[in-house]
């Protein structure tokens, strides 16, 4: 038996799961921001009293949080010092010459997240042949170390020149700083990054320190919760960035690997259904309280970026550069924006409406939900349209205040701009949804891909009020909402596994095989010792291996999954077809004659866990007659319309109607447009059709 916990920014979703029977127990609960760790044990104790279970039945317990993104996107990170080679201090600031928007001379670029003055540089050298050119002046260190150490930092980043081949120095250093620093907050970026490329190096290790504190002190208060409750036997596994789960020890160790830990569930999820329905292109598109989510699975696969930006307008992987921090570790590749279903609505300096990225959040929340907020919200907008109802949201355990809702659109953005109320609503969504096609065309457009040849899944709470005039601005025909949606990056943490991934930067051609498989059996040698403390059996072990390549000066790589965890010359052959062939596809050309490099190898070591069954629809009968006739009034863009309301758990399989619609169910509401066929497959799945 399994519980799920996923907090986000404005709700905490929590499931119970019997794998084998695949029967589940939900519940939904409100998060709080200050003390994330508060509705994690009362979702917890919620679920377990819901089922009639006790936590000693829990075989694991799985957590996704959006602490460290969400600290990035506020810019509440702790204060860090940083330690570089002499002549480096000016790393941070002077970064790549990338901006996001080339003609854009009005765009400013991502300040430093470590100010100058926090930034000392030491006196050592090692050269790129991992030789010790000048040895560390242990003296001049300690005095730079009790420099930062003045300033009351909390943490303390290490990210010495080649560190990635000898980290001697690097480790010296910890050692010196543990006397004045936590060792705790203390990273190497031969531990964090060990990879080349100074800059993207040292901006991960800088942010792994500067999220660290947050992440600890978090995970430390829920360890201290479940013990006071005596469930400190709970096995409890963190996800992470990269679609698997870690033990709260790693994660600690690997705080800036949590920054998508919320997102990664929720795409795991979406990939599984994937294979399930047999799509094999598919956008999957998550929108909660505070931030909306894009990924692309390709035949079932989810598509991975080794390096990452945070912190600036958007977050996202991929060939797109300069506009925020860098992040180099393996990451599912998510584009994730500031437009939730508690985005708030304002105007500018210049007369014009926005919405986001700025949240209501959980506390006050949306102004309909009648606990304070005073600015208008996405939810607002949706209440005052008729596509929530006020009396139903989350089952009826929570009502909504339309009057609130009017009053605060009225009052921000009526008056302001002269508009009538609906116009202001319907206003305030096409921004929102503007925000949202830009991320969509991120994932797709922005990697090549054309959207039309794509199914749209939508899920999270606000996703399925959304998702068909998404797909109509990207021009999808398909769309798939998912059972219980607002809960689906809860259940997808149900079907993640346990892993963690080794690199090493080698810097040699593709051709030298047995070069390339002495570090590959020292990568597995490091996996092995992983399964070993991580008590994994043979039979689910899984270890599967990939390496960043390119051409000879080339400055940028592609990443290529090897055939197995040691070369053969079949092997390479295979290799250099599989790389001519995606440098094709990614940059129009190849160049077959041209000697290949490997830049660094990466190996992922896998812990593979069982997965829940989803069950079939056990509802086949007709329905209620109430049920079909029920309608409520519901404008689309400027136009109302009479549209019928159905209950989701009423709908048997194979059941179909056109839209417009509205179906209820207790953590979401999907909007069937008035172009829209919907029709009902026997696991529960709503598919709606664009009519063309």
């Amino acid at each position: 038996m399994s519980v799920a916990i996923d907090i986000g920014g404005t709700f905490t979703d929590i499931i119970f799961c019997e794998k084998n029977r695949g029967v589940f127990w939900s519940a939904k609960i409100p998060s709080n921001p200050n003390n994330p760790e508060i509705p994690f044990i009362d979702g917890l104790t919620r679920v377990l009293q819901l089922a009639r279970k006790d936590i000693s039945e829990v075989d694991v317990l799985i957590h996704g949080t959006t602490i460290v993104t969400n600290a990035l996107l506020e810019g509440n990170l702790a204060r860090v010092g940083l330690l570089v080679t002499q002549g480096f201090r000016d790393l941070l600031e002077i970064g790549r010459q990338q901006r996001p928007s080339l003609y854009d001379l009005t765009k400013d670029r991502m300040p430093p997240l470590i100010h100058r003055d926090c930034v000392m540089e030491i006196q050592e050298r090692i050269s790129s042949n991992k030789k010790i050119i000048l040895p560390l002046d242990k003296k001049q260190a300690v005095t730079q170390i009790k420099t930062l150490k003045k300033q009351n930092l909390d943490g303390l980043a290490i990210a010495l020149l080649f560190s990635f081949y000898n980290p001697k120095h690097e480790k010296i250093l910890k050692k010196l700083a543990h006397k004045l620093f936590d060792k705790r907050f203390i990273f190497l970026s031969s531990q964090v990054s060990p990879e080349f490329r100074e800059f993207e190096r040292t901006s991960t290790t800088v942010i792994a320190a500067a999220v660290a504190p947050r992440v600890v002190n978090y995970l430390h208060a829920i360890q201290t919760k479940l013990k006071y409750q005596k469930r400190e036997q709970v096995n409890l596994r963190i996800m992470h960035s990269g679609g698997g789960t870690l033990s709260t020890y790693e994660a600690k160790k690997r705080p800036h690997t949590l920054i998508e830990s919320g997102p990664a569930a929720g795409l795991i999820g979406a990939a599984h259904l994937a294979k399930t329905l047999n799509l094999s292109r598919v956008l999957a598109f998550d929108m909660g309280g505070t931030t909306a989510k894009a990924g692309m699975i390709l035949n079932g696969k989810l598509q991975y970026s080794q390096e990452y930006e945070v912190g600036g307008e958007f977050h996202h992987g991929g060939r797109q550069k300069g506009s925020g921090y860098p992040v180099r570790t393996p990451m599912i590749d998510v584009v994730e924006c500031g437009a939730g279903a508690g985005s708030i609505a304002w105007i500018d300096s210049g007369g014009h409406l926005k919405v986001g990225p700025q949240s209501a959040g959980a506390v006050p929340g949306p102004a309909c939900y009648g606990k304070g907020g005073k600015n208008p919200t996405v939810t607002d907008a949706h209440l005052i349209l008729g596509r929530l109802s006020a009396d139903n949201f989350l089952g009826g355990e929570m009502p909504l205040y339309p009057k609130i809702s009017e009053m605060a659109i009225k009052r921000t953005i009526c008056i302001p701009l002269d508009m009538h109320l609906e116009e202001a609503a319907v206003g305030i969504l096409a921004i929102v949804n503007a925000n949202m096609t830009r991320i969509l065309r991120l994932i797709s457009v922005a990697r090549g891909y054309d959207p039309r040849n794509f199914t749209l899944i939508a899920y999270g709470g606000a996703g399925p009020l959304h998702a068909t005039e998404l797909a109509e601005s990207m021009s999808i025909s398909h769309v798939v909402i998912p059972p219980l949606p607002g809960l689906f990056s809860t259940i997808g943490l149900l079907y993640t596994d346990m892993n963690i991934d080794f690199v090493k930067t080698v810097m040699i051609p593709l051709t030298r095989i047995s070069s390339l498989n002495k570090i590959l059996i020292r990568l597995n040698k490091q996996a092995e010792a992983w399964f070993e403390n991580n008590n994994v059996t043979s039979k689910k072990r899984k270890i599967s291996v990939s390496a960043d390549l390119r051409y000879y000066h080339q400055n940028y790589e592609l990443s290529l999954p090897f055939p197995g965890s040691i070369l053969s010359k079949n092997d390479i052959q295979q290799i250099q077809t599989a790389f001519h062939k995606m440098h094709t596809k990614i940059y129009g050309y190849s160049a077959s004659g041209e000697n290949i490099k490997v830049v660094n190898l990466r190996l992922r070591a896998t812990k593979l866990q069982s997965k829940p069954r989803m069950p079939k629809l056990n509802f086949t009968g007709n329905l209620l007659d109430g049920n079909r006739i029920r309608t409520r009034p519901v404008w689309f863009k400027n136009k109302e319309f009479k549209c019928r309301v159905y209950e989701r758990s009423m709908l048997p399989a194979g059941f179909t109607f056109n839209g417009p619609a509205v179906v209820q169910e207790k953590e979401s509401t999907t909007l069937v447009g008035p172009n829209w066929n919907l029709q009902v497959d026997p696991l529960g799945n709503l598919h709606m059709l664009h009519c063309k």
